[in-house]
C-alpha cells in the first residue's frame, strides 16, 4: 500500500508531465490559430509546469520526518508553495489581462480553427483526468499542495471549455468572444489565487481549525464519567497534521493512572476523526472547592 508521501509526489510527478504534454500541444494550437483564449490557456499551462516542480520538491521536504531542528516537522512547506503557487497564478493573470484587454479593442479573426478546437479538447480531457486524480489523492492524504494544484486545474477545465465554445463561436463570425473568454480565464486565475493565497497564509499564522473540531472535543469529554470538564482547547494545523493541544480537569482523589487512561481514551476518540492529527493531553487535578465552584 502506497503510504502518503509516495501518493503525494505521484500527484506531482503526473501534474508536470500533463503539464508538459499541454505546452507543447496548446503552443502549436496557439501559433497556427493566433488565437487570444488559446494563448491564455497556453500560459497557463505553461505557469503550470513551474507551479508543479515547486509543489514537487515542496513536498519531498514537506514529508521529511522531524529532526532536532524541526521537531514539529516540515509540513509548512507545503504552505509555502502553495502560496508561492499563488503569486505566479496571479502575476500570470495580470499579463493575459493586459493581452485580451487589446485583443478586445482590436479583434482579429482566428486561424485554424479545426486544429486549435481539437487540440483544447485533448487538453480538456486530460486535464479532467488528472483533477480526479489529484481529488482522489487530496482524500486519502489531505495535501494542501495537492488540492492547490487541483483547485488551479479545475479553473483549467472551466478556462477548456470556454476556450472551445470560443473557437466554435468563431467559425460564425463571432470573433469577440476569443478575448471575452480570455478575460473569464484572468478572473478565474485570480480568484484561484486569493483562496490558494488564503488558506496558505492561515496554515502559516497557525490559524485554528474549523471550531467544529472543539465542540467534538466537547461532546467527547461530556462522555467520559472521570473527566470534570476541559479548557483550552487550542488547534492549528501544518501540512496534513493537526495539532490539537487540550487540558482536562479530573477530580484530584482519583488515582493517576486513572486519569491517564481517560486522557488515552481521549486521544484515540479524536483520532477517529482526525487520524493524522498529534495530540497533546494536559491532565489538571481539580479540588473538591473549585469542583463545587464549577458546578455553582
Amino acid at each position: 500500500m502506497k503510504t502518503d508521501a509516495s501518493l503525494t509526489q505521484s500527484a506531482a510527478v503526473l501534474s508536470i508531465v500533463v503539464a508538459s504534454i499541454l505546452i507543447v500541444i496548446k503552443g502549436f494550437a496557439w501559433a497556427d490559430s493566433d488565437s487570444t483564449s488559446v494563448l491564455a490557456s497556453f500560459a497557463d499551462s505553461s505557469l503550470d509546469i513551474i507551479v508543479s516542480l515547486i509543489n514537487f520538491f515542496a513536498i519531498r521536504f514537506a514529508f521529511a520526518p522531524a529532526d532536532k531542528e524541526h521537531p514539529f516537522g516540515h509540513g509548512k512547506a507545503e504552505s509555502l508553495a502553495a502560496l508561492m503557487q499563488s503569486a505566479f497564478i496571479a502575476g500570470s493573470a495580470f499579463v493575459l489581462l493586459l493581452h485580451a484587454g487589446e485583443r478586445l479593442l482590436q479583434p482579429q479573426q482566428i486561424q485554424s480553427l479545426g486544429n486549435a478546437t481539437a487540440v483544447m479538447a485533448i487538453s480538456l480531457t486530460l486535464t479532467i483526468l488528472l483533477v480526479l486524480y489529484q481529488r482522489w489523492v487530496y482524500r486519502q492524504t489531505a495535501s494542501l499542495a495537492v488540492k492547490a494544484d487541483s483547485a488551479h486545474y479545475v479553473g483549467d477545465i472551466l478556462a477548456n471549455g470556454a476556450v472551445i465554445i470560443a473557437l466554435f463561436a468563431a467559425q460564425v463570425g463571432i470573433i469577440w468572444l476569443d478575448p471575452v473568454v480570455a478575460l473569464l480565464i484572468v478572473i478565474t486565475l485570480l480568484k484561484s489565487a486569493y483562496d490558494i493565497a488564503k488558506e496558505s497564509l492561515d496554515m502559516l499564522m497557525d490559524h485554528s481549525l474549523d471550531p467544529e473540531v472543539a465542540e467534538k472535543i466537547k461532546a467527547l469529554v461530556a462522555q467520559h464519567p472521570d473527566i470534570i470538564d476541559c479548557h483550552d482547547i487550542k488547534t492549528r494545523q501544518a501540512g496534513n497534521v493537526q495539532f490539537i493541544q487540550v487540558h482536562l480537569d479530573f477530580s484530584a482523589e482519583i488515582p493517576l493512572h486513572v486519569a491517564h487512561d481517560a486522557g488515552e481514551w481521549l486521544v484515540a476518540q479524536i483520532l477517529l476523526d482526525y487520524p493524522r492529527a498529534d495530540v497533546l493531553i494536559h491532565h489538571d487535578p481539580v479540588t473538591v472547592h473549585a469542583f463545587d465552584q464549577l458546578n455553582a
